[in-house]
């Protein structure tokens, strides 16, 4: 058997408006952890299959390149990552597979299928899907097309004959502490960075998988957090460690659900003398001074908090489970201890009802003093709870989903949140936003003092440049 696994050039990406001037390369490339989690248990579990990783973004391949790298490989089955937003990328992938040989067989997983099952599976290019964790599902489709018995019959495993089926389940939930560590010389660690990081190279790592937070814009599809023994996070540690990564990324929805855990990692990680940076993406409710103080002991340099909205009431419509007092709290200990924090925010929400709304949201999170802001206006993601809620009011109209993952086209304009202000104004309330936090002399020289790396110079400056040329 022979298995290509492809993460699709990003060239038709959907974009929220047209302005929209930022690149992947400016957020970083991370390894695409959910093909390197799949490849590495079919690797374990069929070790005589020849597997291959094909990473489009991270190595910007062209459809050229990729169309000879399928003709040489000559894969039995392919199998692609989708996101709703490249779906028009996933699709060309799949016929570009198709027209090489018709005999491949195009299998479709990833978060756009939680939501869009049927529809994707329609497709005449796409002969099966997985909806949810993949590594036990898609291990049974390749068992099954090599013994010539293709059924299905696995929830999360949906073939063509499955679509009079009305009932699609996702797959069961893993044991994660039983996955082999993902195998990054699938792909080339060259190509993968964070945008905020201090080293040339940054690893991340799942030591969790699933949030039990519902907040209102999110569509997480698992809201059962499940995570890995402290003894499995540390020997993938020094498994990063001894391949050359001196910065780990920790990529879980939520690291620090629990506070007594992320000290308990960070005294091991004392305890065994690892010498790393870290960073994590947490929540600032399970915050305390003695984890933070812990961590930022253990090699803690930056936490990326989603902070959202200003204001007590804003929180509680967006089912946040924060308050201001904790997110002032705890980014000032953060300030204390010399971490680094980098606080999300939205824009355009359903409650902030004029430009007079946001201004003041914007000026209030730059008194709260996190070190980055990372600005979006609301993108009502199909599945999340506002969404369905713009559909029962009248502001979203779902049409346009609908019609655009049945037959996507390039200028598809996904629905923004604009029952008080028009896109247009969000968009400049956007770019004022970059400008408002970053054009700033007390954050320009605050970010030029705590440069540690050529790398992180460089990044600086041209994340800098951005925001002054094209915002």
């Amino acid at each position: 058997m022979r298995i290509m696994l492809i993460f699709p050039p990003m060239r038709n990406t959907v974009k929220y408006f047209k302005e929209w001037h930022l690149s992947p390369s400016d957020y970083g490339a991370f390894p695409p952890l959910g093909l390197l989690y799949i490849s590495t248990f079919l690797k374990k579990n069929m070790p005589d299959a020849d597997i291959t990783v094909i990473d489009c973004l991270a190595q910007n391949i062209s459809y050229s390149e990729l169309e000879e790298r399928i003709i040489t490989f000559n894969p039995d089955v392919v199998g692609i990552s989708a996101f709703s937003v490249c779906l028009i990328d996933v699709l060309k992938v799949a016929r570009l597979a198709k027209s090489i040989n018709k005999n491949t067989h195009i299998c479709i997983g990833g978060p756009h299928l939680f939501i869009y099952p049927k529809q994707t599976l329609q497709f005449p290019e796409v002969d099966s899907i997985v909806i949810g964790e993949g590594e036990y599902v898609f291990f049974e489709l390749i068992k099954q097309i090599r013994e010539g018995n293709l059924t299905g019959g696995v929830d999360g495993l949906y073939l063509k004959s499955d679509l009079k089926n009305k009932d699609f389940k996702k797959a069961k939930m893993v044991d994660i502490d039983n996955l082999p560590f993902f195998d990054i010389d699938f792909v080339e660690r060259k190509f993968y960075y964070s945008a905020v990081g201090r080293h040339r190279n940054v690893i991340t790592l799942l030591s969790s998988r699933g949030c039990p937070y519902s907040c209102t814009f999110c569509d997480v599809p698992y809201k059962v957090y499940r995570g890995r023994k402290i003894e499995s996070i540390l020997e993938e540690i020094k498994l990063r460690l001894n391949q050359g990564f001196k910065e780990i990324f920790f990529y879980d929805d939520t690291f620090n659900v629990n506070p007594q855990r992320v000290i308990d990692l960070s005294l091991q990680i004392i305890k065994h003398n690892l010498k790393f940076e870290w960073s994590f993406r947490g929540r600032v409710n399970s915050v305390t001074f003695e984890m933070l103080k812990i961590a930022k002991e253990a090699g803690c340099t930056r936490i990326h908090f989603g902070i959202e909205t200003s204001t007590d009431e804003g929180l509680r419509q967006l089912k946040k489970g924060i308050t201001i007092e904790q997110i002032e709290k705890v980014l000032a200990w953060c300030c204390q201890l010399k971490i680094t924090t980098i606080a999300d925010f939205i824009i355009g929400l359903p409650f902030e009802q004029s430009r007079e709304d946001i201004i003041g949201n914007i000026n209030r999170l730059i008194k709260f003093g996190p070190d980055f802001g990372m600005f979006n206006v609301l993108q009502p993601i199909p599945g999340s709870e506002i969404y369905e809620s713009g559909i029962k009011r009248g502001i979203i109209d779902p049409k346009k989903w609908e019609d655009f993952v049945r037959s996507p086209y390039i200028d598809f304009k996904p629905p923004l949140w604009t029952e008080y202000l028009p896109e247009d104004e969000l968009v400049a309330l956007y770019y004022f936003a970059y400008r408002k936090f970053y054009i700033r002399p007390r954050c320009i020289l605050n970010k030029l003092c705590s440069l540690a790396t050529i790398t992180e110079l460089r990044r600086t400056l041209r994340g800098g440049a951005k925001i002054l040329f094209k915002y």
